[in-house]
């Protein structure tokens, strides 16, 4: 089926709009963290807003939804590893680093998702995305040394920590190809399903470490912080989708820059947080090695 005809204006709108409802998320769970909300119930309210709307869409549309072994499978895995975990790591770490520095840290994804490629032998090696790899740590290098980005040089194992968000989700990447059931259904459909496997495994969790937050009127700055958050969750769903139908997986993927640029606005929006040379220097380094990762060969003439 050909793709419905977009604009390369109107590609490139929606994918700086897509990038800014996601980075906005990192200052969103800033505000929730810092104002009591836990880890796990922010990453359980941020699912259960999407998972509400997909559900809805995917009955509207009268898609058919898999309960076989291989569809719970990849739901849990996906819903737990890609969501459920290192969206409550996130909303842990930031509460204690810069969001614009997280919003950075996050966009490793792909560096991870290469790696661990490459051990499993999912990936052949290339030298020229290994090197990507490098790059895209030194940035993180940078990022942590001391006077760049932290307010304070003991806070450097957040960073560490940090650094388990874009692994979790490398590693998610990974599930999700090993894993994805035979018959590929919809991807409304099967991002339904994973938000469910996150929810199905956030709310007892939450219920047993005893940090499950509802939240109830009259709502303080926190929990409106964690309302706004499902209702971002929402309408960066619903734009990602109708990007991938419109513009295809490759172009979106390139809203990651979006994320990282936004990310950092946000942040000297709402926190005041500087962007220094550091800072930008950091940033460039992170996108070439993002660039050199997701590189691939030119296709052949057909």
């Amino acid at each position: 089926m050909s793709q419905p005809v977009t604009s390369p204006l109107h590609a490139v709108i929606g994918i700086v709009c897509l990038g800014s409802l996601w980075g906005l998320m990192m200052s969103l769970a800033k505000m929730a963290s810092t104002s009591g909300v836990p880890p796990l119930s922010y990453s359980l309210w941020q699912s259960t807003g999407a998972a509400l709307l997909l559900l809805l869409l995917a009955l509207w549309r009268d898609l058919k939804f898999g309960f076989g072994w291989q569809h719970v499978r990849f739901y849990l895995a996906m819903g737990i590893f890609s969501i459920a975990l290192p969206n409550a790591n996130m909303a842990l770490c930031v509460k204690h680093i810069p969001a614009g520095l997280m919003s950075l840290l996050v966009n490793l994804s792909p560096v991870v998702t290469y790696a661990l490629a490459v051990l499993i032998r999912l990936e052949a090696f290339s030298a020229v995305r290994a090197f990507g790899i490098l790059v895209g740590l030194s940035g993180v290098v940078v990022l942590a040394s001391p006077g760049v980005a932290l307010p304070a040089p003991e806070l450097l194992p957040w960073i560490l920590q940090a650094l388990l968000t874009p692994a979790l989700y490398g590693l998610g990447n990974i599930i999700g190809v090993k894993l994805r059931p035979s018959d590929r259904n919809e991807p409304i459909v099967m991002a339904a399903g994973m938000l469910g496997g996150a929810i199905s495994f956030l709310l007892p969790a939450a219920t047993a470490m005893d940090q499950l937050y509802v939240p109830l009127p009259p709502f303080l700055p926190g929990e409106w912080a964690l309302i706004a958050v499902m209702f971002v969750s929402v309408c960066s769903y619903i734009l990602y989708f109708d990007l991938l139908r419109r513009v295809g997986a490759v172009f979106v993927s390139q809203a990651s820059y979006a994320v990282a640029l936004s990310g950092l606005c946000w942040g000297w929006l709402f926190f005041g947080e500087t962007i220094g040379l550091g800072v930008a220097l950091s940033a460039a380094l992170i996108f070439a090695g993002l660039y050199l990762v997701n590189r691939r060969p030119a296709a052949p003439a057909t």
